[in-house]
């Protein structure tokens, strides 16, 4: 190694210290992500032929939006909000009011939520303006069973706190849509993709601009929809990303100090590798 190489990459290592990391998750929404995933792996299990998105994302002129679950079963679609709540859960005109009792004082806490059949029912109401095509999306609401007390609704929209309850109704019950149009409409939708700092338990769901996942390996240029996720193995003054594929292939590629440019509520961010562990990329 020369010395202007050897100063090089002891400078390089200072400065991929001092890059910017992915902001903390609170414990809360830390929570509710691991409840999330617990649930989509139940499913996975009792309806094996089923094909579900995590996290879809829906950007259009008229808003914003996200929904937790999507599944496709027998040319059925059923969009799934995902909801952790403890305690008490009583819904009023203007949304719900969660009741917590503290085991140790006995005091009760309250906290207003807002409706998740309404935050459910704009969600499908964008994604249709998003993706115009025609295809039916019965919406359901899933509260925790082993996180709630109670549930007192008003409103006719369809829930469940039993996962085996959920389960069946996709099984039997559930619009039909014609043809493939379902199969077409899932495609078509957009998953968040991920990415992970282990050491300080940071996270984020965002979009991964394509042009930073692309890597020239063996001749080979592999792009942002082969890849299925990335393990980022950090030294000094490089990284080295362990990469898998959909197909199951894997390649290691070594990178100085490469960042990722992602989209995260419409604002643009970059973060280098040196700061991240894991990249999952949605599908």
């Amino acid at each position: 190694m020369g010395i202007k190489n050897f100063f090089h990459k002891i400078k390089m290592g200072f400065v991929r210290l001092a890059e910017p990391s992915i902001p903390y998750v609170s414990s809360e929404k830390r929570y509710g992500n691991y409840g999330e995933d617990e649930f989509v792996n139940f499913l996975k299990q009792a309806l094996p032929t089923c094909r579900i998105k995590k996290n879809v994302v829906i950007n259009t002129t008229e808003g914003n939006a996200e929904i937790d679950c999507l599944v496709l079963y027998n040319n059925k679609l059923f969009a799934i909000e995902v909801k952790s709540w403890k305690g008490r859960i009583v819904e009023k005109e203007e949304g719900f009011v969660q009741e917590k009792t503290d085991r140790w004082t006995g005091e009760t806490h309250i906290k207003y939520q807002k409706s998740p059949f309404k935050q459910l029912n704009r969600a499908i109401y964008l994604l249709r303006k998003q993706i115009p095509d025609k295809a039916w999306i019965n919406a359901i609401v899933f509260f925790e069973d082993d996180e709630s007390e109670s549930i007192d609704t008003v409103s006719d929209g369809v829930w469940f706190n039993d996962i085996n309850r959920l389960v069946e109704h996709i099984r039997t019950e559930g619009q039909l849509s014609y043809a493939n149009s379902n199969l077409k409409f899932f495609e078509k939708c957009i998953t968040l993709d991920y990415i992970h700092a282990k050491r300080r338990d940071k996270s984020l769901h965002c979009i991964i601009a394509e042009n930073t996942l692309c890597f020239n390996v063996q001749n080979k240029m592999i792009t942002k929809n082969q890849i299925r996720y990335i393990n980022v193995k950090h030294h000094w003054s490089y990284d080295e990303l362990l990469i898998t594929l959909n197909n199951g292939e894997s390649f290691s590629v070594t990178q100085e100090n490469a960042k990722i440019k992602i989209f995260d509520n419409g604002v643009i961010k970059e973060y280098a590798l040196r700061k991240l562990d894991y990249i999952e990329v949605g599908i």
